[in-house]
C-alpha cells in the first residue's frame, strides 16, 4: 500500500470515528418526556437551563431550554444527558444570546 493510500484510509478511519450519529426517537422522546414532567416550579430560583444538545430535543432557544432545578438535578437527566451526549452532534452553533428562565404561573419557561 502506497503512503497515499495509507493517508487516504487513515482519513476515513478517523472521520468515521469522529462523527456522530443523530440521536434515535427514543432517546429524544425520552428526553421530552422527562422535560414536560419537570417544568414545576414556585418560584425564578427553582429554574436553570439545560442544552437542547444541538437541537437534538426540540423547543431550544439558542440551545438552550428550560427545567426545574430538581429535574437538572436527578440522576435520570445525568443520564439522559450521557446518552444524548454520546449521540448528539459533535459540536454546533449556539448563539450568544442567554434564554432567561423564570417561573411563570407555576411552569419553568424562558423569556
Amino acid at each position: 500500500m502506497s503512503w497515499i493510500n495509507a493517508v487516504a484510509v487513515a482519513g476515513m478511519a478517523f472521520a468515521v470515528v469522529g462523527c456522530k450519529r443523530e440521536c434515535d426517537q427514543e432517546t429524544v422522546d425520552r428526553a421530552v418526556a422527562f422535560l414536560d414532567a419537570h417544568q414545576s416550579c414556585e418560584t425564578d430560583d427553582d429554574c436553570v437551563v439545560v442544552s437542547d444538545f444541538c437541537a437534538e430535543i426540540p423547543g431550544g432557544f439558542c440551545g438552550q431550554l428550560a427545567v426545574n432545578r430538581e429535574g437538572a438535578e436527578s440522576a435520570e437527566w445525568q443520564a439522559l444527558e450521557r446518552d444524548l451526549s454520546d449521540c448528539g452532534p459533535n459540536s454546533c452553533t449556539v448563539c450568544d444570546a442567554a434564554l432567561e428562565v423564570a417561573c411563570t404561573g407555576g411552569s419553568c419557561r424562558g423569556r
